[in-house]
């Protein structure tokens, strides 16, 4: 990818699936860290940040969505583990 924008934001929109799934699927919810459901909460919105920075719009809001979708998936896996 070329531009910088872009492959950033793709690269966090990749971790912000790829650390929650490998967390809550590999562990017991009981020994999941606060930390790390924080951690993996962080980053969708991160990926956010740097999907409305990227120029072409048909990437932004795309990967703007993505995040989002994966933002309220894990908040609710996070919810239920923490209470």
């Amino acid at each position: 990818m070329k531009n910088k924008q872009l492959r950033d934001a793709t690269i966090f929109t990749a971790l912000s699936i790829l650390y929650p799934v490998y967390l809550f699927t590999t562990r017991n919810p009981e020994s999941i860290a606060t930390v790390s459901i924080l951690l993996a909460l962080l980053f969708p919105i991160v990926g956010v940040i740097y999907g409305l920075n990227v120029k072409e719009a048909k990437f932004k809001w795309s990967i703007v969505i993505i995040n989002l979708i994966v933002l309220t998936i894990f908040t609710n896996y996070a919810l239920v583990i923490l209470f």
